[in-house]
């Protein structure tokens, strides 16, 4: 049986109104303290694989362009010999930055203090007046590598040496067989919200995205089918409603068929399921990937510190070649307006919402509105932090617990 055939069959074996989940509580604390968000700077954005970026970005050997999402400054670099690589942007004489620019290109990395130069692989090739460095090595100065690798055009990197890609992405990289390789940036806005990053990633997972389709508007869901995937990652699968899948010419939320958009060039290798529905991934922690026929949106959440959350909306689109940007044409600005719209909601929904968690007899927020799909990640988060922040902080702690105090 396929993953979309097993879909398929729990939503049709699900009642008509589920009974209602028991209330899973999350305690205030790990939306305010430092500690708890210093933890998770460590223990998941220092270790996970985190989407930086697409090879369209750096396209040419040469290009180059700076990543600071997670506060630390890294360097992303098309090498001469058409190898994406990754270092710490960090030259290994003084630690000042070896560019300083965001984005440029240049077949030699040269650091403005004093002028050490490396070349694309991160080789360190010149040193002014080497003389004067008495036993200096050049093997040993190469700039400091982080891991990196390239999945259908996407960048990602990972501070973590020993975490295999293949092995982090497991079952939902296994799932995929879309040739997202084919697909170019069309459109990326985003939107600073002061609020802590759960409260963003809570939003998103509580309801998730049905995107507007050229020709049909804006299509409501019905209850999402939520699955668990090993390594913490989420699918989430929202069949249209009855009016949503006439309007897609569906005979009803479970005829699942491959479709494409009228007049858009597709994106090949959806299958029926994540074509005819509102599917989306969350590749944990931080990475939202939503299907349609013609192109591919993403969310990513980038926490600031405990407080402040940067939230980017993505769409992916078929390469256009040397032609104009589809941006301009109707389908597509429709789309793109959709995404601002999305940021802009999300903004104003969580506007106070920090203050909020502040309040002293604040003691957390109940999961027992929200979806399935905000305790399976907020549990999958504590998996990671489990005896590193204290018990009163997870998932699921009690308010009669006593407070234990963060680990400094």
């Amino acid at each position: 049986m396929t993953v979309s055939d097993e879909v398929r069959a729990r939503l049709q074996a699900r009642s008509a109104e589920p009974p209602a989940p028991e209330p899973v509580r999350l305690p205030a604390r790990r939306f305010v303290d430092r500690s708890f968000y210093e933890a998770e700077r460590a223990e998941i954005f220092g270790k996970a694989w985190l989407l930086a970026g697409r090879v369209d970005e750096i396209a040419r050997p040469g290009l180059y362009m700076t990543w600071e999402k997670t506060r630390v400054p890294l360097l992303l670099v098309h090498a001469v010999d058409d190898v994406i690589r990754c270092f710490y942007n960090s030259c290994r004489h003084r630690g000042a930055p070896v560019v300083r620019v965001p984005r440029g290109r240049n077949r030699a990395l040269r650091c403005q203090y004093h002028s050490w130069t490396y070349d694309t692989s991160g080789k360190l090739v010149s040193v002014p007046d080497e003389r004067d460095f008495v036993d200096l090595r050049r093997e040993e100065r190469a700039l400091v590598p982080v891991s990196c690798e390239v999945r259908n055009s996407a960048i990602f990197v990972s501070e973590a040496p020993e975490v295999d890609l293949n092995n982090s992405f497991g079952t939902a990289g296994g799932e995929l067989s879309v040739e997202s390789g084919g697909l170019r940036t069309l459109d990326q806005r985003s939107v600073t919200i002061p609020v802590n990053w759960k409260r963003v990633m809570g939003r998103l997972l509580a309801s998730p995205a049905a995107l507007p389709r050229p020709g049909a508007g804006d299509l409501a869901t019905t209850a999402a089918d939520v699955e668990l995937l090993d390594g913490g990652h989420l699918r989430i699968v929202a069949p249209f409603d009855d009016a949503g899948a006439s309007a897609l010419g569906l005979a009803g939320p479970l005829d699942w068929t491959d479709l494409s958009d009228a007049d858009l060039p597709s994106v090949h290798g959806l299958g029926p399921m994540l074509s005819s529905t509102a599917t989306t991934y969350l590749f944990f922690p931080n990475l939202f990937v939503t299907y349609t026929p013609s192109g591919i949106f993403n969310f990513t959440v980038w926490p600031g510190d405990e407080e402040t959350t940067l939230l980017e909306a993505t769409w992916l689109a078929p390469d256009w070649g040397e032609e104009d940007s589809p941006a301009e044409t109707p389908a597509w600005a429709g789309r793109i307006e959709w995404a601002q719209a999305q940021l802009d909601a999300a903004a104003a929904a969580l506007a106070g919402a920090q203050d909020e968690m502040k309040e002293p007899a604040r003691q957390g927020l109940s999961l027992q509105d929200d979806s399935e799909a905000v305790r399976l990640w907020n549990e999958a988060l504590d998996a990671h932090l489990r005896g590193v922040v204290p018990p009163d902080t997870l998932t699921g702690a009690a308010p009669g617990e006593v407070r234990s105090p963060l680990p400094t």
